[in-house]
């Protein structure tokens, strides 16, 4: 119950952030927090998982690209991030999170050792070109993915506890 009561609190604090991109911070600092940075997906509602994914992509993809989301344990997730992307209405960064699937060629293990096992053993120069391509137009932010985030967030303010 005071896990609870302080959930709420804390959850307040956050909705009542004028700035979005301060708000949506401390919202995936929250959500982050609340399933252990990945470890516990289970203690998320659907939209807080959707949001989850899209933070940790744009947060691994702008600090290292692609490859190392991928190589990440943020990358657990890579085969949710088209979903997810679409889910809030970003499909153009949706088909370039894609491509990036598609340069890889397979699907990646969810298993990050695997995954990690599997990207050494395909990576070449050609991989990794390709991978700076889809790199370089997400990095053009076709959308706004603060916008796009906020307006889903706010659609499912209930869902986020």
């Amino acid at each position: 119950m005071l896990i609870n009561l302080f959930s709420k609190g804390k959850l307040n604090k956050i909705w009542s952030i004028g700035d979005t991109n301060e708000r949506l911070i401390a919202l995936s600092e929250y959500v982050a927090e609340k399933c252990r940075f990945g470890i516990k997906m289970e203690k998320l509602s659907h939209p807080e998982r959707v949001f989850f994914i899209t933070q940790n992509v744009e947060i691994e993809v702008n600090n290292g690209g692609f490859s190392q989301f991928f190589y990440n344990s943020s990358g657990d997730f890579a085969g949710e991030m088209v979903d997810a992307f679409q889910e809030i209405g970003a499909e153009k960064t949706a088909a370039i999170c894609q491509q990036a699937l598609d340069v890889v060629g397979q699907p990646l293990p969810v298993n990050r050792a695997e995954r990690i096992e599997l990207i050494e053993a395909i990576e070449t120069d050609a991989l990794m070109e390709a991978l700076d391509a889809c790199d370089n137009a997400f990095y053009e932010y076709q959308e706004d993915l603060n916008a796009l985030n906020d307006a889903y967030v706010q659609k499912n303010k209930a869902d986020f506890t």
